[in-house]
């Protein structure tokens, strides 16, 4: 009898040490899936936007609920009319917050895991003439940033949830790398009544991969979007600092070829907005000509979200 009792507890301990053990390695799984995720996000930032500004995006859908939130900087030039070298450089941060439900005994605990990122990306082209209007500019782009997670507090709740001894949950980030290029093809024309008219197509694609201290890990992202952007800009009537202020408004539809697509659930992004133009050619601010002020409504079918920017040319 006592040797039935025996065997029953050791098939008792296998079968718990098993459940714990696919418990570990299916979360692990998770684990490297979010770092996946928070890899693509870190693309997402690092692809240059002509429209730099602050971003807010949430989820609209039931079946995967996050909380995203980015800003990037920068923008690019030509050096000269004589000198079609392209150049570009853009800074973005990105705060992407995914939350993973863990069900059981009739009750479910949400697990909120948050990923910063942060992306530098610089680039070079050469910018072709075709025509009066017509310009055509190819680059080359490189790419380095870093995604964080700080997960403790989701892996204390994780932990102390399924029972689990081991921490593997501690909170870590990933260097990474990237390479790749773009092709846009852009149009502008001012016309009468000092009105003016833009328009943008940009195809832009970059690789990630983990790098320096990080480049074991068997993680990669591709980040890929195609961009149609229109832009119209008309006069006010009103004048400030002496100089006409003009009204803008601007329309694009993005479509995610990359990463980007799964992370956000979505693999379009449209966006409409408005603001205004003050002319700065003739104030004491050195170097600047205008400055723009934005605000834009994102939406797709399974996200929704604004943004605000401020647009300075020199």
């Amino acid at each position: 009898m006592r040797f039935a009792i025996l065997s029953l507890s050791l098939v008792l301990l296998s079968h718990s040490a098993s459940a714990q053990s696919l418990l570990e390695r299916a979360f692990e799984e998770q684990q490297r899936e979010n770092a996946a995720g928070s890899l693509a996000i870190l693309g997402l930032v690092g692809i240059p936007d002509d429209a730099a500004s602050f971003i807010s995006l949430q989820s609209n859908t039931d079946d995967r609920e996050y909380d995203f939130k980015s800003s990037q900087l920068g923008g690019g030039f030509r050096l000269g009319e004589g000198v079609p070298i392209y150049l570009e450089g853009y800074v973005g941060y990105a705060r992407y917050d995914p939350v993973l439900t863990f069900g059981g005994s009739g009750e479910t605990t949400p697990i909120p895991l948050k990923w910063t990122s942060f992306a530098l990306t610089g680039g070079v082209g050469y910018q072709f003439d075709m025509g009066e209007y017509w310009k055509l500019t190819p680059m080359a782009h490189i790419s380095v940033g870093r995604t964080q997670t700080d997960a403790s507090i989701g892996a204390q709740a994780i932990a102390n949830r399924l029972g689990l001894d081991r921490d593997f949950l501690d909170s870590g980030g990933i260097w990474a790398g990237g390479a790749g290029g773009s092709m846009t093809v852009s149009y502008e024309r001012s016309l009468s009544n000092d009105r003016e008219f833009e328009a943008r197509l940009r195809y832009t694609h970059i690789e990630y991969w983990p790098i320096g201290d990080s480049e074991d890990l068997l993680v990669e992202s591709t980040a890929a979007n195609a961009v149609l952007w229109s832009r119209y800009r008309f006069p006010t009537g009103k004048r400030m600092f002496g100089r006409p202020v003009r009204w803008v408004g601007d329309l694009s539809v993005s479509y995610l070829i990359g990463d980007q697509a799964l992370v956000l659930n979505t693999d379009w992004l449209a966006r409409v907005g408005g603001g205004i133009e003050v002319d700065l050619s003739d104030t004491w601010v050195p170097w600047v000509t205008t400055t723009r002020l934005m605000v834009r409504y994102y939406g797709s079918d399974t996200v929704n979200g604004f943004t605000a920017g401020i647009g300075i040319s020199f």
